[in-house]
């Protein structure tokens, strides 16, 4: 019986956040400002524009999110306490992050797609969404497999391809949450 009630609480929650689809979106905002600002400032100072902009990430994608009618704040006795130690493991990247800054700098853009790109991983299992999954995927194999094939970093190339996955991802989610409101609806 726990296990339906978990299942159930499952289904109330990505009804309410709607699947939190406003966040991949920004993510893909984000991938598209990171393609342009880094071909148009020199490297480190581009990066850290960048890592400014993160912080417009979650405003942004919680408004998307409220425009889609849902709500990120939706409360879940159950299954809050777990939304927040997953949306705060992204915090832990930055040492990496900033240690492949300072160290290699052209790989900064790859190291950011793949760990913010598989942040989204445990949303599959959360909103039972296919499109969390292959946004988590997708980034980092596209990734991965384009630095080595090209031998090198792919340090303006990099926030391209990590948006054409967001964008991927984000029709599949929209498709899902389109079903979820028609269910529910």
């Amino acid at each position: 019986m726990q296990d339906h009630a978990l299942e159930s609480e499952r289904d109330r929650l990505a009804f309410l956040t709607r699947k939190g689809v406003g966040m991949p979106i920004a993510g893909l905002v984000f991938w598209l400002a990171v393609a342009v600002i880094l071909r148009q400032l020199p490297p480190r100072t581009g990066l850290i524009f960048c890592f400014f902009a993160t912080g417009a990430v979650f405003p942004l994608g919680a408004l998307l999110t409220r425009m889609a009618g849902g709500d990120l704040f939706a409360k879940s006795a159950t299954l809050t306490p777990l939304g927040l130690q997953l949306a705060a493991v992204q915090l832990f990247y930055w040492p990496v992050i900033v240690l492949i800054f300072r160290q290699a700098t052209p790989w900064t853009p790859f190291a950011m797609a793949v760990l913010f790109g598989s942040h989204f991983l445990p949303y599959w299992w959360l909103y039972r969404s296919h499109g969390y999954a292959l946004l988590a995927a997708l980034t980092t194999v596209a990734c991965t497999a384009a630095v080595l094939i090209a031998r090198g970093p792919l340090f303006t190339v990099i926030p391209l391809i990590a948006a054409s996955c967001y964008a991927v991802a984000c029709i599949v989610l929209g498709r899902e949450v389109s079903r979820l409101n028609a269910v529910q609806g």
